[in-house]
């Protein structure tokens, strides 16, 4: 019985190893003109890349500015400065929402 377990692991081994040559040599097929290719391209002089074009920038006329910033300064002159965003508390104020804080113990 032990010569019948012998010969099925020694025939398991053996079809496995087969199995594991004949996928290297099936790489070694797919590789070969891979790897010919790449030794036809080492010969090969390096391109370097152009520098990239630069276009100079269209210039704008000075009049058509100078004309439409009159009136916007004109127009800020008129109301009251405008307050920046600033977060909302609940429809409390900041100062409100402040003695809210240090009364709750909060810093």
């Amino acid at each position: 019985m032990s010569n019948d377990a012998d010969a099925a692991k020694d025939q398991e081994a053996c079809e496995a190893e087969r199995k594991v040559n004949s996928m290297q040599d099936q790489l070694s097929r797919e590789a070969a003109p891979w790897s010919k290719d790449r030794r036809g391209r080492a010969n090969e002089p390096v391109v370097q890349p152009s520098p990239p074009v630069i276009q100079p920038r269209s210039v704008r006329s000075t009049r058509g500015s100078k004309e439409t910033s009159a009136p916007s300064v004109v127009a800020k002159g008129r109301g009251t400065g405008s307050k920046p965003f600033s977060m909302s508390y609940d429809g409390m104020t900041q100062a409100e929402y402040m003695r809210h804080l240090l009364e709750r113990g909060s810093r």
